[in-house]
């Protein structure tokens, strides 16, 4: 059974998150902040709230090769449903790195509202192998909240970050309007 992949501090997460932005960053908040805010200048600018986690495969209780990241937002006690920040009029984006295989996890954050302290969220290894091909990878997940919600899920490379941010943008539309 594989080691539990390496864990990096928010601040090398925020970082690493940075670089494969490339140049195209106008503003962020302080790299060791919780969410991390990015201004992004591209043809269609995008102000980001990112909520980033390590995405890890912990031994035992998991499918061979899922990865998972534990769901607490700041502020958030010991045993509180959560939320994500909405406010100020930025995309809220749940994401989890994969630092041993390079791998960025893009859930949908608009379908976890009012969550359990600690909540697991996790995707498929088919997945997380199909973007360390080099590939942006989908998989679609349906997940009982009291209602049924199909989420997708993305996976990416590294240097395929900037494509699947607008991907993500584009299906979390498609869910708004019911497209």
């Amino acid at each position: 059974m594989p080691p539990e992949s390496l864990r990096l501090k928010q601040a090398e997460l925020n970082a690493v998150f940075l670089r494969a932005l490339g140049g195209s960053v106008s503003w962020h908040s302080g790299l060791d902040t919780k969410p991390f805010e990015v201004d992004i200048d591209t043809l269609y600018p995008k102000r980001l709230r990112v909520y980033l986690y390590n995405a890890t495969y912990p031994p035992g209780g998991r499918t061979l090769g899922e990865r998972k990241i534990q769901l607490i937002v700041p502020g958030q006690p010991r045993g509180a449903r959560g939320d994500f920040d909405n406010s100020d009029g930025r995309l809220v984006f749940l994401v989890g790195y994969e630092s041993d295989v390079e791998v960025f996890i893009l859930w949908d954050a608009g379908t976890y509202r009012n969550f359990p302290y600690s909540m697991n969220v996790q995707t498929n290894p088919e997945t997380i192998f199909e973007a360390f091909a080099g590939r942006i990878a989908f998989q679609t997940r349906r997940r009982r909240t009291p209602e049924t919600v199909e989420e997708v899920v993305i996976c990416s490379p590294r240097e395929l970050l900037p494509q699947a941010i607008d991907e993500r943008i584009r299906l979390s539309l498609a869910r708004i309007v019911g497209a």
